[in-house]
């Protein structure tokens, strides 16, 4: 069996590039050469800490392939076109396949491209049981390989907005400027809004953040927020104090104090969508939930058909967005720059 190579995680900030087999294609099955794949917030979280993964994994989601081999039983696309694609494994037992709310599936960590099955931090993947428009997608031809590889985190960007229902007229404060908060800046200048405001600790985020079209950028490290927040989308006052008046607050900073600030910043009966996940548990006061009453969304998925639409379009900017780009011998160095905000946006990592 031929070999290819590959990053492999073996514990908490241990990861190696060896080689591995190039996987076998069954009738269900496409395989593609890897272009580039950029570094997830989760897959730090995993290198860092060993979350949400076990030894021997190979990481990657964000990616952008060229079809090699193509199983037997695929219609729809060929070899040497291009392609995003994600194996799912449901367990289709469970209460919430059985309510078809298969995101919700237990399982799926267990046996997904980049969780439980091999990633594409390596010179090939393998898409498992691939139905075309529901688990891979071509990519357009006026889309470049750097863009298309990141359709994951844009379509996790495009569904968080869709899940807050905009509205003409609406102040949104974005709490952390990394790809998917600028993803979310950039689609919320496609609504008919009036302000956007966008946060962040680190300068080369929030000086993109300004570029591609926030309408104010708060500094978190030297400005207060919440007072920044009062002057530019209004002073809310609730029940016992007073917030500000954001109508949508998208948390997409991961951090304990942003998700405290989100119940501050938006303003009573508002909208926050949490889309960052922290690394520690973040204490809140539960009596501003009571108090203010806002509608609070985990935003988890994405509308891929949607971010390729965006990009196709040229609606959204997501090329300039990456910061670094390095060879797969040089993983461990992209994922330090990754875990350093002041350094990068978004890195990726081409074989």
């Amino acid at each position: 069996m031929s070999k290819m190579k590959a990053a492999v995680f073996y514990k908490a900030g241990d990861m190696r590039v060896e080689n591995v087999d190039i996987p076998e294609v069954g009738p269900n099955d496409v395989l593609m050469k890897v272009l580039a794949c950029g570094i997830c917030g989760s897959d730090v979280h995993s290198y860092k800490l060993g979350m949400y993964i076990q030894k021997g994994q190979i990481m990657g989601h964000e990616y952008v392939g060229e079809v090699v081999k193509v199983g037997e039983n695929i219609k729809g696309i060929e070899a040497g076109e291009r392609a995003f694609g994600t194996t799912i494994e449901f367990c289709m037992e469970c209460y919430w396949c059985k309510h078809q709310l298969f995101a919700m599936c237990p399982n799926l960590f267990n046996a997904c491209t980049g969780y439980g099955k091999p990633g594409a931090f390596a010179e090939y993947i393998k898409i498992e049981n691939v139905m075309m428009g529901m688990n891979m997608f071509k990519i357009p031809d006026n889309v470049d390989d750097i863009s298309a590889a990141t359709i994951e985190p844009l379509s996790v960007s495009a569904h968080t907005v869709a899940l807050t229902n905009p509205q003409e007229g609406d102040k949104v404060v974005i709490l952390g400027a990394g790809l998917i908060g600028n993803g979310a800046m950039q689609i919320y200048k496609t609504h008919p809004i009036e302000k956007i405001v966008v946060t962040e600790v680190s300068d080369l985020r929030l000086e993109a953040a300004k570029k591609f079209g926030a309408d104010v950028v708060i500094d978190a490290k030297t400005e207060n927020v919440l007072e920044r927040c009062k002057q530019e989308v209004g002073v809310g006052p609730y029940h016992f104090n007073v917030g500000a008046m954001a109508d949508i607050v998208v948390e997409a900073a991961g951090a304990p104090s942003t998700i405290r600030d989100s119940l501050e910043i938006v303003r009573s009966a508002g909208t926050i969508a949490i889309v960052g996940l922290p690394e520690k548990e973040a204490l809140i006061d539960t009596t501003k939930i009571v108090h203010k009453a806002p509608k609070i969304l985990g935003a988890f998925g994405g509308d891929t058909v949607k971010a390729i639409e965006l990009l196709k379009n040229k609606q959204v900017n997501t090329k300039d967005l990456v910061s670094h780009v390095f060879s797969l011998n040089d993983v461990k160095e992209a994922f330090e720059v990754q875990s350093d905000p002041s350094k990068s946006i978004k890195v990726m990592v081409k074989p």
